[in-house]
């Protein structure tokens, strides 16, 4: 059924509308504005002035994001969350996927568990999807990882994050995210999947729920990073 409905409806690129079968047109993709050498611990250009392990309570192990919040990139987007342009999640993924699969480790004893950022009732009833599970759903098909989309529920709603400041974005998310099934994330790696990074509090306010559960590692992906 899906290669008929490919010779059908052949899959075009977001941005150019040309031909593709991944999302993305390799030419289209090579306009995507790169992170070039990343701190592997924040995920920031290097060199970094101010990478967030320095602080205690810093609880994800590696941040990774190939791309910078910015154009074309941040228009495409910022279409797939407000602009119900829900395809964009798969083609987005699949370009970010490459540079994302290097920070897989194949020495683990079991696959890491992909677990995207649960959007409150309000937003996923508004937009009608979660973009991180759009996301996350295509990179684990495509990097055959597994996933788990209702393992983390948001316990309450907050003010906008962009709104805030970096220390209120701190304040406004902790002990946000409840793990539902502690014993899907214990004893194993975990990686949180969200659409953009910025300061990275919601991804390790997550990530302190799912240690707190029993994982062993958290990870923290995401298609761009906002750079100051």
């Amino acid at each position: 059924m899906q290669r008929l409905a490919a010779v059908v409806l052949p899959e075009r690129c977001p941005a150019c509308s040309g031909p593709t079968t991944k999302g993305f047109c390799s030419g289209c993709r090579a306009e995507l504005p790169r992170i070039e050498d990343p701190c592997v611990v924040c995920g920031l250009p290097k060199p970094v002035a101010h990478c967030p392990r320095q602080r205690g309570d810093w609880h994800v192990a590696a941040v990774r994001a190939p791309f910078r919040y910015a154009p074309p990139l941040d228009a495409y987007l910022h279409k797939l969350k407000f602009g119900r342009a829900r395809a964009l999640g798969r083609a987005l993924a699949l370009a970010a996927a490459p540079t994302l699969a290097a920070g897989v480790d194949a020495r683990s004893e079991k696959d890491p568990l992909l677990v995207p950022v649960p959007l409150s009732r309000e937003r996923l009833v508004e937009r009608g999807f979660d973009q991180a599970v759009e996301i996350a759903r295509a990179l684990a098909r495509e990097l055959t990882l597994p996933v788990d989309t209702a393992v983390a529920t948001r316990r309450r709603p907050i003010a906008p994050q962009s709104l805030l400041g970096a220390r209120e974005r701190r304040a406004n998310v902790a002990g946000l995210f409840g793990v539902t099934r502690p014993a899907a994330v214990h004893g194993r790696a975990v990686i949180v999947v969200d659409d953009v990074i910025t300061t990275g509090a919601t991804a390790n306010a997550l990530a302190d729920a799912l240690r707190s559960a029993g994982a062993t590692r958290v990870e923290a992906w995401a298609v761009a990073r906002t750079i100051a």
